[in-house]
């Protein structure tokens, strides 16, 4: 009898130690749903006074801004890509929020980025509109890319939150599109086809229905262009509450619909990221947002996955210290080489500060060598990195990243560059011709939102980044830079892909007396061109006019020395483009 009472209590003791814990489980998923609609709630129209969705932006505008400012629209959360049969071939996107519209405008380009265009024919608000007639977008976001070599198919996904504005319930749509003409135009399949996932929640409680896949959040592509058994087929990861942990969907070659969903890895994840080697291994990096640990784990067929691999054992992934933005966190970023090897980057904040990590790996994930990325190069000595994103191709690694100096707070956009498959890296090149003042963004004082990541590819001579940053009074904007590694090497910068000039070239070049713009304007405005020595200081400045179309502009030189020099190009907007020149008399 005494055992049988002693076992009773045991059993007792037991279930309420399983009922705690499924308590605690239920809280934490709560609280991570609640991060995920601070994040992708930005309602376009004026909502009911009462609703469970404006009480929620009330509670939460004091530490969250993602709806404030000034200007007409901002710009967060970027993907490019680029075609690997065609390194002139370039589609990028990232999330509009306008007065009105929360929009994932495409643009594409065909001669290597040196300009851009904008697909028309893609309306990510009109396909909300037939899918859910009567919504609207409270917000959404995490625009990808990924490019089949096989079919030269070029894939797009996005994520819409929407809702009738009334109703406590808002649905969580992860979509898909496809172009076969490098980004020009886009298709959707019928129906369902044309969803990765679907899910429902309550605002109010933030809590998940039981509605087809459940929320599938932050997602990223890789296809498979190895030209291995699984050659064309293109995997989509996510987090997925119902199914506890970062998951997979597989599309295969000529299928119309992805598949069901297959656990990757399990725990309070985030951030997964995929990319397939070039034996055709699946491998994923994410971040356990309650463990603080980053790890990575491996598919032959994206559907049974190795035992997780730890890469980093952090303090602070999901940062919340206020440093630039609310939505600062790890950010892992993976990439792959021509060699197999892995490499990934992401950040930790600790006592307020932030510290970013480059680690790589040359045995398909299972052990790791890290470093801190301000040792990669004495420039950076006594800086801070944030939000690093990574590239490789051939033996070349490209990390792209914000530098802050931690004695005025300024920021500047930077690339480090290896050549020799992640062992050394070279002297970092500066990409971003303005600095950024971050602590004027900070969260509490009711500035833009920033996206928490950018993103970057590589060829074997070319590096593309594409980032945000918010220099001066433009606010949160979305820049472009291409870095060519093959001689003679040069940077070049866009900003605001969607700007009324673009610089299709300088020549020629080496000039001696005089160089020519050649420049596409959509108006006729007034541009500033400036001349600046290595060292940063401006040599020469002139104000020439455009009209609509295309333009050449002329600009002497006969008062510059022998050297190298960069030109600068201005509108009223901002900067549209920056070129080296070689000047030779």
């Amino acid at each position: 009898m005494f055992k049988k009472i002693c076992f009773a209590i045991l059993m007792l003791s037991a279930i309420a130690q399983h009922s705690v814990a499924q308590e605690n489980d239920n809280k934490e998923q709560q609280e991570r749903i609640r991060e995920i609609l601070k994040e992708k709630i930005r309602p376009t129209t004026a909502l009911p006074a009462n609703s469970a969705l404006s009480n929620l932006l009330r509670t939460t505008a004091t530490t969250d801004k993602h709806i404030s400012g000034t200007f007409a629209y901002q710009e967060a959360e970027v993907s490019i890509a680029v075609n690997p049969s065609d390194s002139n071939k370039l589609v990028l996107s990232y999330m509009q929020e306008g007065t009105s519209s929360l929009t994932f405008p495409i643009y594409y380009s065909s001669d290597g980025g040196n300009t851009w265009i904008r697909s028309f024919s893609f309306n990510s608000n009109s396909i909300l509109s037939a899918d859910f007639p009567g919504q609207q977008p409270f917000g959404g976001g995490d625009p990808a890319f990924a490019w089949d070599k096989k079919s030269d198919s070029l894939y797009f996904s996005w994520i819409y939150l929407s809702g009738s504005g009334v109703s406590d319930t808002a649905f969580f749509s992860l979509n898909w599109a496809y172009s076969i003409d490098n980004g020009k135009t886009w298709k959707t399949r019928a129906g369902e086809d044309h969803f990765i996932g679907q899910g429902a929640l309550s605002i109010s409680t933030s809590t998940q229905f039981a509605y087809k896949d459940g929320i599938c959040d932050r997602q990223w592509m890789a296809v498979d262009n190895s030209g291995g058994s699984r050659n064309g087929t293109l995997y989509c990861s996510f987090v997925n509450f119902s199914t506890g942990g970062e998951c997979v969907k597989i599309k295969s070659p000529g299928a119309s619909a992805f598949s069901t969903i297959h656990l990757a890895g399990s725990g309070s994840t985030q951030f997964g990221n995929v990319e397939v080697d070039i034996n055709g291994l699946l491998h994923m990096t994410y971040g356990d947002v309650q463990a603080e640990k980053i790890y990575h784990v491996s598919s032959a067929d994206g559907v049974n996955f190795s035992a997780p691999h730890l890469i980093y054992n952090g303090t602070n992934l999901f940062g919340k210290t206020g440093l630039v933005h609310s939505r600062e966190n790890a950010a892992p970023n993976l990439a792959t080489d021509a060699k197999g090897n892995l490499h990934a980057v992401w950040c930790d904040f600790a006592s307020g500060d932030v510290t970013s990590y480059y680690a790589r790996s040359t045995n398909k994930g299972v052990t790791w060598t890290k470093k801190d990325i301000t040792t990669l190069t004495t420039a950076f000595a006594g800086k801070q990195a944030f939000m690093p994103t990574i590239a490789a191709a051939g033996d070349g690694v490209s990390i792209s990243l914000t530098i802050i100096n931690r004695t005025d707070d300024s920021a500047r956009y930077y690339q480090v560059v290896s050549a020799n498959n992640g062992l050394t890296f070279a002297t970092p090149i500066l990409l971003s011709s303005a600095a950024t003042y971050y602590p004027q963004y900070d969260p509490t004082s009711g500035a833009n939102f920033f996206g928490d990541y950018n993103r970057s590819v590589r060829t074997v001579c070319n590096s593309f980044a594409l980032w945000e940053d918010g220099r001066g009074t433009q606010g949160s904007k979305v820049y472009f830079a291409k870095t060519t590694h093959c001689l003679p090497t040069n940077v070049e910068e866009l900003t605001a892909v969607a700007s009324s000039a673009q610089v299709r070239s300088l020549y020629p070049n080496p000039a001696s007396t005089s160089i020519n713009l050649s420049i596409d304007d959509t108006k006729e405005e007034i541009l500033t061109i400036e001349v600046h020595d290595m060292t940063g200081r401006q040599i020469l400045q002139q104000q020439l006019q455009t009209h609509s179309g295309s333009n050449t502009l002329q600009l002497p030189l006969s008062k510059l020395s022998n050297g190298q020099y960069v030109v600068t190009v201005n509108n009223k907007e901002g900067l549209v483009a920056t070129r080296s020149m070689q000047v030779v008399h």
